[in-house]
C-alpha cells in the first residue's frame, strides 16, 4: 500500500513538472513571436568575409571584401585602423574602400565590421599592410601671389605644388636664400625686411620622400618707405602676466595686444625680455609663450613696436619662482 501511494505522488509530481515546462515553453514562444529573437547569436550580423588589401601607393591603401549573404538585414560597414587612419562608414552594398592621406612607408592595421541601426554588430576582421615609399618628386612648383606689402614686411600666399603627397611642406626663399623653415602652410609673412628695398621671392614644396618640387617662378617686390606721418607708438601691452609650474623655472607669458593709429594688430611687433635679457619676438599675438626664468624674483617686460619703428613704454610684471 505504501509503495502504491509513493508511485501515485511521483506521478502527480511528474505531471506538475511536465505541465509547468509546457507553460514555460508556450510563454517563451509567445515572447519570441512578439519581441523577436533576443539572443546574441540571433542578432549577430554576418562578419565581412575575404577582407583584403588590393592596392597601395605611398599615401593610399585600397581594401575589398565579399558581398554579404542574401537576407542578412540592413546595416552599414564601419572601417578604420591604427596610426592616423580616417574612419569611414559605408552602405551594405559597398565592397571596397580606399584609405587616403596616409604616410609614406608606414605600416597600418586596418579593420572592418558591420553594424545596424539597433547597435548590433558583426565580428571584426582586419588586415595589415605597409604603404610604399615615395620615389617621385612633385611635378610642378607653386604659384606665388603677393597679398600685402609694408615697409618691413611682405605677405604672400601660393598654390600647392602638384604631387600625390598630401603633406607637402613649403619653404620660402628670399634673393635665393632660404628664409623660412619648411611648413605645411600655404601662406607666410616675411618680417625683418628693409624699407624701400627690392626682394625676389620663390617657394618650393617638399614631399615625404624628401623630394623637392621645382621652384615657383620668381616674384620681385619692393617694400614701402616708412610712414612719414606715423610718429606715435602703439599702446603699451595690457594685462601682462606670467605663471610657472611648481618646481620649474619655465614660465608662460601672455598679454593683451596693443593697438596703433596706423598699423593693424597683426603687424605690431612684441619684444619680450626676462630679467633684462631679450628672449623672444612675436608679431600680432599676445601669447602665451614659454620662457625660462630663475628661481627667485623674475622681471618680465614686453615692448610693442609699429612698422615705423615707434616703440611703446614697456609693460612690466614680476614673477617669484620658489
Amino acid at each position: 500500500m505504501f509503495e502504491i501511494e509513493v508511485v501515485r505522488k511521483s506521478n502527480r509530481t511528474s505531471l506538475l513538472i511536465s505541465s509547468l515546462a509546457a507553460n514555460i515553453a508556450a510563454i517563451a514562444l509567445l515572447l519570441i513571436m512578439v519581441l523577436g529573437p533576443s539572443t546574441a547569436s540571433a542578432r549577430r550580423l554576418p562578419t565581412p568575409e575575404n577582407f583584403r588589401v588590393t592596392a597601395q601607393t605611398a599615401y593610399t591603401v585600397t581594401v575589398a571584401w565579399s558581398p554579404p549573404p542574401n537576407n542578412s538585414g540592413d546595416f552599414n560597414y564601419y572601417l578604420s585602423g591604427a596610426y592616423g587612419v580616417t574612419p569611414a562608414v559605408l552602405p551594405k552594398t559597398a565592397t571596397s574602400h580606399t584609405f587616403d592621406r596616409l604616410h609614406s612607408g608606414n605600416q597600418y592595421w586596418l579593420f572592418i565590421y558591420a553594424k545596424d541601426a539597433g547597435g548590433n554588430t558583426s565580428g571584426t576582421v582586419s588586415a595589415t599592410t605597409r604603404t610604399l615609399l615615395d620615389t617621385t618628386p612633385p611635378s610642378t612648383g607653386p604659384v606665388i601671389t603677393v597679398t600685402e606689402v609694408g615697409s618691413n614686411y611682405v605677405s604672400l600666399s601660393w598654390t600647392p605644388a602638384q604631387d600625390d603627397c598630401p603633406f607637402l611642406a613649403y619653404q620660402v626663399s628670399v634673393n635665393g636664400d632660404s628664409y623660412t623653415a619648411p611648413s605645411p602652410n600655404l601662406s607666410a609673412t616675411l618680417r625683418f625686411l628693409q624699407p624701400q628695398t627690392a626682394y625676389t621671392l620663390t617657394v618650393r614644396g617638399r614631399d615625404e620622400g624628401h623630394f623637392w618640387s621645382p621652384f615657383s617662378s620668381p616674384v620681385t617686390v619692393t617694400t614701402l618707405p616708412p610712414n612719414p606721418n606715423d610718429h606715435s607708438p602703439p599702446t603699451t601691452p595690457a594685462n601682462l602676466c606670467a605663471y610657472s609650474l611648481d618646481g620649474f623655472t619655465e614660465m608662460q607669458i601672455q598679454w593683451t595686444q596693443s593697438t596703433d593709429d596706423f598699423d593693424a594688430q597683426a603687424n605690431i611687433r612684441y619684444d619680450v625680455y626676462v630679467n633684462g635679457v631679450f628672449q623672444d619676438v612675436l608679431f600680432g599675438s599676445g601669447g602665451p609663450i614659454p620662457e625660462y626664468g630663475v628661481f627667485g624674483e623674475n622681471t618680465i617686460e614686453v615692448i610693442a613696436t609699429d612698422t615705423a619703428g615707434n616703440a611703446s613704454p614697456p609693460a612690466t610684471t614680476t614673477l617669484f619662482i620658489p
